[in-house]
């Protein structure tokens, strides 16, 4: 097998192929080319036959499947078992391995229309917007098979606008990927791969995608090649669109880039399948979920949040104002749900009642107060003290020890005639 890799090795190197490609394409490390060309194939076959790791390639493959476990951990739980070897031909073995779990993270769907599309968030520094300079990222969608990029700009990378803008994307292309590739997005995931367990996906995100039926892929952390398509495109509209670009405000950047991706981005013969995109994304759609009648999902941030004194609440490093008259008496202190929706603006609910609605700001900002909230809070503090509302009186029952009607307690007066006191 060794002398096989290493007669593949040395053509592929003759044809001027670069190390780097060789390695991918033998499923090895870069180390190993290296090595196997410093030592020879010969020196190269007697490690690979003397190993003494080969009772524990088994053992460490099961762990590499299906967690990124560092070789520095490897070697203590293989040690535990018995090996006595060094850390150096680990490393190398451990990094074959990884290589080829991305090789197939890549190549996985290359070949198979509808199961998969990459997607990725690009900083793309900042621009105006409604008179405040806002950070410009750019969220791009790309299908495995067919390379077909969808893309739009926006100034939030809130989870909500994540899924508004999926939907989006859903709707145009036609369809639904079986498969979505996602980095380490914190829209996304939960808690990142350790060592123990893989990704643990956002409940507020795995509801979207039960809602349109596709599954979330997260890819190995420190893996780029794992999301290489969707990179690439993000390059491709950095430097083919956005670079130079000129355009007055955000829905004029938009409409310029779907222009530019309907016809130019999806027309072009693309360099690796040596096809347009446009032309191959019918086998896409052939194979991809349909979208049907499937509503929109509710793409709303719920939040608990405590109405303070005045009658305000904290949010995002914003106080906003709820109705004081709403939140007087025993409702006052108790726990309100602050719905965060895609238009960038919050709706306050107590007990399913409506208390305040607010755009939302940046943090910092100065408390918000709906002017009905502050000039009731102004009425409530003018009212004398008994006319405020404190809730209802509690009721109670008082007993006496010794009997059972509290009339009795009553004081006993004295009686005396009048005359008694004309003489005092």
């Amino acid at each position: 097998m060794v002398t096989t890799a290493g007669s593949l090795m040395h053509q592929l190197l003759r044809e001027g192929v670069p190390k780097a490609e060789v390695a991918r394409r033998l499923g090895l490390s870069r180390q190993t080319i290296y090595n196997w060309l410093k030592q020879g194939i010969e020196k190269a076959k007697e490690a690979a036959r003397a190993s003494k790791l080969d009772p524990f390639k088994s053992y460490i493959e099961s762990r590499l499947e299906r967690f990124d476990v560092p070789a520095s951990v490897l070697l203590e739980e293989i040690r535990a078992q018995g090996y006595d070897g060094g850390m150096t031909i680990l490393r190398d073995w451990v990094a074959s391995i990884k290589d080829r779990h991305v090789q197939r993270v890549v190549d996985r769907f290359e070949t198979e229309p509808g199961r998969q599309a990459q997607v990725d968030w690009a900083s793309c520094g900042a621009i105006m917007h409604l008179g405040r300079r806002r950070r410009l990222s750019l969220l791009v969608v790309v299908l495995g098979y067919s390379r077909v990029i969808w893309a739009q700009f926006v100034v939030s990378e809130r989870r909500p606008v994540l899924l508004e803008l999926l939907e989006a994307a859903f709707r145009q292309l036609g369809g639904i990927p079986r498969e979505l590739l996602f980095d380490n997005l914190k829209q996304v995931v939960a808690s990142p791969r350790r060592q123990d367990k893989g990704a643990e996906i956002q409940p507020g995100f795995a509801a979207f995608s039960d809602h349109w039926g596709f599954a979330p892929v997260i890819s190995p952390p420190y893996w780029p090649r794992a999301k290489g398509k969707v990179e690439r495109a993000i390059q491709y509209i950095k430097a083919s669109f956005l670079e130079g670009r000129s355009f007055t405000d955000l829905d004029d950047l938009n409409a310029q880039l779907r222009c530019w991706l309907a016809e130019v981005a999806n027309v072009r013969i693309h360099a690796t399948t040596k096809e347009r995109p446009v032309d191959r994304l019918a086998a896409d759609l052939a194979a991809m979920l349909p979208i049907g009648e499937t509503t929109p999902f509710p793409a709303v941030t719920i939040a608990e949040r405590h109405a303070d004194h005045d009658a305000r609440i904290s949010y995002l490093g914003v106080r906003y104002s709820v109705d004081p008259e709403v939140l007087t008496g025993r409702r006052r202190g108790n726990k309100v749900e602050v719905h965060h929706g895609t238009d960038e603006r919050i709706r306050i609910f107590s007990h399913g009642l409506l208390v305040g609605e607010h755009k939302v700001l940046p943090s910092g900002s100065p408390p918000q107060d709906a002017p009905l909230h502050a000039a009731k809070r102004r009425t409530l503090r003018q009212l004398p003290t008994w006319r405020r509302d404190r809730g209802p009186a509690p009721r109670f029952d008082q007993k006496s020890p010794d009997c059972d009607d509290l009339a009795v307690m009553a004081p006993q007066v004295a009686e005396r005639p009048l005359s008694a006191y004309e003489a005092a």
